[in-house]
């Protein structure tokens, strides 16, 4: 039998139970990419009203490379003029947000350029581990975030059902000066459970913020040459990261019920180890799926 204290001797803990856990995985820092960024979406036509994969190409053919060099165009100039307008100067990244979710694919690569509109160190990467699908209590949470010297994970765990509340409310106080989300599924699923969890409580959660879900541009980037597009095929086939001894996530929920069950902690320990390994493979994804849209 393994205590909560000796499972997870570096933890600390409030009055409301709420256990929280600190990792540094040695990432490098991601590179700002604001200029590149900026090139990028400037020139998309197709973020423009009335201007389609085919009509783009075909003022390229006429020499208009860029949404500003559309200016002076007899049809497009008063357009293009209004809409970097709305964008404002400089852009805001929250306005093209907008514009990519009306005019472009979800898993277009555009999507994940424009991150670098944005500082880097107000991306949050988060993922839940859930007792189950929709409506079930979320018992251990995952966020990261770039801070000056590294990459720091921090995660709350519930040690009872009870505590769920104050991890929600923990989340929540992480969610308020998130400029952009990066998840793995996470507009299916994680965002929506979270959101099903605080209507539960009847607690207040703002809307989501810009959202990048990299299930979508794995899928589009990587799906012909890999057998699925789990992240554990990612990242062996892809990423070259191996996992010793993981437990698979369709173990989580049954590990966390036998902890509740036995008070054995030694049952988080491996569900932890998961948890961060996730995280840490969000980050290198991204990272690898940012140099494949780059070099598109």
């Amino acid at each position: 039998m393994l205590p909560l204290e000796d499972a997870f001797p570096e933890a600390t803990s409030d009055s409301s139970g709420c256990l929280i856990l600190d990792h540094r995985p040695p990432l490098a820092p991601l590179e700002a990419a604001h200029d590149a960024a900026t090139k990028a979406v400037l020139a998309e036509l197709r973020l423009m009203y009335g201007i389609g994969a085919r009509y783009s190409s075909r003022l390229r053919e006429q020499g208009f490379a860029s949404i500003p060099e559309l200016s002076d165009h007899p049809r497009w100039g008063e357009p293009s003029t209004a809409l970097l307008t709305a964008w404002g100067a400089p852009i805001d990244p929250s306005a093209v947000y907008r514009s990519l979710e009306r005019w472009l694919p979800g898993a277009d690569p555009l999507h994940l350029q424009s991150l670098g509109l944005l500082p880097v160190e107000r991306l949050l990467f988060f993922d839940l581990e859930t007792l189950g699908l929709g409506g079930s209590p979320i018992f251990l949470a995952a966020v990261g975030r770039f801070i000056d010297d590294g990459f720091l994970i921090r995660q709350y765990l519930a040690p009872s059902l009870i505590a769920e509340v104050a991890l929600l409310e923990r989340m929540e106080a992480e969610l308020r000066d998130v400029a952009a989300l990066v998840s793995f599924n996470g507009k299916s699923f994680d965002w929506t459970i979270l959101r099903e969890r605080f209507a539960y409580y009847g607690l207040p959660l703002a809307d989501s913020p810009i959202h990048v879900d990299l299930l979508h541009h794995a899928r589009r980037a990587l799906g012909s040459e890999i057998p699925d597009c789990h992240l554990s095929t990612i990242e062996e086939h892809v990423l070259g990261i191996g996992r010793s001894n993981d437990l698979p996530s369709a173990d989580v929920p049954v590990y966390y019920t036998t902890y509740l069950e036995t008070g054995n902690a030694s049952y988080l320990v491996p569900i932890v180890n998961h948890s961060r390994q996730d995280l840490t493979s969000l980050v290198i994804l991204l990272k690898c799926l940012l140099r494949m849209a780059d070099d598109a």
